[in-house]
C-alpha cells in the first residue's frame, strides 16, 4: 500500500509542476519565466519519472521520490500563511515521502529486485 501512496502521491506533485511551469512561462515576465518554467518542468519530469522507477520496483527510485517530495514540502510549507491551499500539496508531499518509507515498499522492493539491481554473486 504504502508503494502505491508514494508513487500515487509523486506523479500528482509532478503534474502540480508542469502546471506551475506552464503558469510561469504564461507569466509575460520575458525569457525569466520562461528559464523557470523550464526548471519546474524538468523537477516534474524527474519526479514523476522516479515515481515511475518506483512503480517499476527499482530500489534506486525510492531515494529520489523522497529527496524531491521533501525539497518540495519545505519550499511550499514556507508559502502557507499567505496561500492556504498549498496544504493540498504539503500533504502530497508527505504522502510521497512516508509511503516511500514504509517498511510495506521496503518489502515490495526487496522481494521483487530485478536481475539488474541485483550484486554480482561472487562464484
Amino acid at each position: 500500500m504504502g508503494l502505491i501512496v508514494a508513487v500515487a502521491c509523486s506523479v500528482l506533485l509532478g503534474l502540480a509542476f508542469i502546471v506551475f511551469a506552464a503558469v510561469s512561462a504564461a507569466a509575460g515576465h520575458g525569457v525569466f519565466s520562461i528559464q523557470i518554467g523550464v526548471l519546474l518542468a524538468a523537477y516534474g519530469l524527474i519526479l514523476i519519472g522516479a515515481a515511475v522507477g518506483l512503480w517499476l520496483l527499482r530500489r534506486w527510485a525510492r531515494g529520489p521520490v523522497a529527496a524531491f517530495a521533501l525539497m518540495a514540502g519545505f519550499g511550499f510549507g514556507e508559502y502557507l500563511l499567505d496561500q492556504p491551499w498549498l496544504w493540498l500539496l504539503v500533504l502530497l508531499c508527505l504522502g510521497a515521502v512516508v509511503g516511500a518509507a514504509l517498511p510495506s515498499t521496503t518489502r515490495a522492493l526487496k522481494e521483487r529486485v530485478r536481475p539488474a539491481d541485483r550484486p554480482p554473486q561472487r562464484a
